[in-house]
């Protein structure tokens, strides 16, 4: 009996350290993450569908209408992103895009922004704005916040930005960032990303 009750002791003892490293070897890849600002989604969302919805263009040539941008790009490569704040670093990621896009537009790229707002008035003289000031010539756009809940686009609880690449309506990466975080690295992996997703399509 005192033998097995050692044993049983023994084993106990392994398993509450072999949580507790688990636990530190969680922490560390998640410290490793918010450190970098980026969060990985391609393992939840790689290969989802975009799911057709409709937004209020605000700047581009469709100004003033409601649009399915999904619809519209069809097949083609795309750049979708999703934002919840407009922070610094919203403006150098859209002018990142733009200069891609208008880069490699005879290559089908295309990118969209959508502003998930629950104040559209407002919030549109915003994007009027930032387009104006920053010389951002993708089309940005306005959407209430159920558009895209419970859909393969929700932006990830405590993001501000989400961005996601496309093709063929299919999701091939997706990147979501903390306030202030899409720093220049995080930027050149969305465009690495980007220019990636035009070598898929041409394939």
């Amino acid at each position: 009996m005192a033998r097995s009750h050692y044993d049983a002791s023994q084993s106990l003892c392994h398993c509450l350290l072999a949580t507790g490293v688990l636990a530190l070897l969680g922490v560390f890849l998640a410290s490793a993450v918010h450190a970098e600002g980026v969060t990985p989604m391609e393992a939840i969302s790689a290969g989802d569908e975009i799911p057709s919805f409709y937004v209020r263009a605000v700047t581009g040539p469709q100004a003033g209408k409601s649009v399915c941008y999904v619809c519209r790009n069809g097949d083609r490569p795309v750049v979708l992103v999703l934002l919840k704040e407009l922070g610094p670093d919203t403006a150098a990621l859209l002018k990142d895009l733009d200069r891609s896009v208008n880069r490699h537009r005879a290559d089908g790229l295309r990118c969209f922004a959508v502003f998930l707002t629950d104040t559209p008035q407002k919030d549109s003289a915003r994007l009027q704005t930032l387009a104006f000031d920053e010389k951002i010539d993708v089309p940005l756009t306005l959407a209430g916040e159920a558009a895209t809940q419970g859909s393969s686009v929700a932006v990830p609880v405590g993001a501000t930005i989400s961005v996601i690449t496309y093709h063929d309506r299919r999701i091939v990466q997706r990147f979501s960032f903390k306030p202030g975080a899409c720093d220049e690295s995080a930027r050149r992996s969305i465009i690495s990303a980007s220019e990636k997703l035009i070598e898929a399509s041409m394939q």
